[in-house]
Parts: structure tokens; sequence; C-alpha cells
């Protein structure tokens, strides 16, 4: 099984997470951003990751820095526990969410890259943002989102959190070789 424990701690934050990529969607631990606990279960549970988490940060100040670092910290996780492994490497999903359409593309390829397409500026100053891209640079992935539809950010960033989870499931699946022409990603 390809698991990963990763702690990080700084003056401002203290985040342990332990991951199973071959689990069944299970999201346990302590979490105090309630809707962000909600967008990170949607993410295990259609990633299909076994994640347990204890997270502990100045929230009483705002809850950008507890979000960021855990980005960093599910990244180095999840690139930690799919190392030696070979994956199917890339992988698409438009997910629907009421309103909301939103396609997400990604590679596991070694490299970080993050774009997201918001022509209508509907998450400008979301931390949604920051999550992703501290996770992308850690998990040494390239990440395109596509906003396509939608007025509810809810309902936008719930749908780019399960489209994020159903792609890298199917990204991260054991194949029987290295999808690379180089004969190596990570």
């Amino acid at each position: 099984m390809r698991k990963a424990s990763v702690e990080r701690e700084t003056k401002e934050t203290y985040i342990k997470i332990d991951i199973n990529l071959d689990g069944t969607g299970n999201f346990v631990g302590e979490y105090p951003v309630p809707y962000f606990k909600h967008l990170l279960t949607a993410l295990s549970f259609y990633a299909q990751w076994d994640v347990n988490i204890i997270a502990k940060g100045d929230i009483e100040v705002d809850p950008h820095h507890l979000i960021e670092d855990t980005g960093i910290v599910l990244g180095e996780a999840f690139i930690n526990a799919i190392k030696g492994s070979n994956f199917n490497r890339f992988s698409q999903r438009i997910v629907p969410m009421d309103e909301a359409l939103v396609m997400v593309v990604i590679d596991i390829s070694g490299r970080p890259y993050f774009s997201l397409r918001d022509d209508r500026g509907l998450l400008r100053g979301s931390l949604v943002k920051e999550f992703i891209r501290a996770f992308v640079n850690k998990a040494e992935i390239t990440l395109h989102i596509w906003i396509l539809s939608g007025e509810n950010t809810h309902h936008i960033e719930e749908a780019i959190f399960k489209g994020l989870g159903l792609s890298i499931k199917d990204a991260s699946q054991i194949v029987d070789s290295l999808r690379s022409t180089k004969g190596m990603i990570l």
C-alpha cells in the first residue's frame, strides 16, 4: 500500500497528516475550519484516500496560514506515498454541482504548475486557490482548473475538490509500467 505520514510545525500552525492512497475515502481527524474540513472530506472521498489529520493554527487571526500549510503537508504526503510506484499519470474530469461546472486536468509529472481559468474572477482572493497552489507545488503535479460556469462560490469550490479527487484517483491508479517516454517522472 502507498502510505505516508508528514508532520509540520511552525509558529502559526501544527499539521500532521497520515495518508493511504489506496484507501476507501475515509477522512478523519481534527480540522478547526468546518467549511474547509467539508472540502477536504470531499477530496478524500472522491480520491478514495484514507486521510487522518490533526491540524491546529492561529485561525483567530485568519484561517489562511492553516489552509495553506495543509496544502503543503498534503502535497508532501501525496508525493511521498506515490514515489516508487507506476501510475497512470494523466486524467481529466468535468464535474457539475448545481449551476457550477468545473473541468480539472492533472498530470502527475514531477513538475509543479497550477493554472486556474476563472474568467469572471469568482475565486479572487479565495483560500481555495492558496491551498491548491501549495498542494500542487509540494505534490509536484501539473494542474489546470477551468471554471466553465457557475455563480455560487460554494458550488464552484466543491466541484473543484470533487473534480480534483476524481482526477487524482484516476491519474494515481497503479499500472504495469511507468507512463513516461523519459523513463522516469519523480
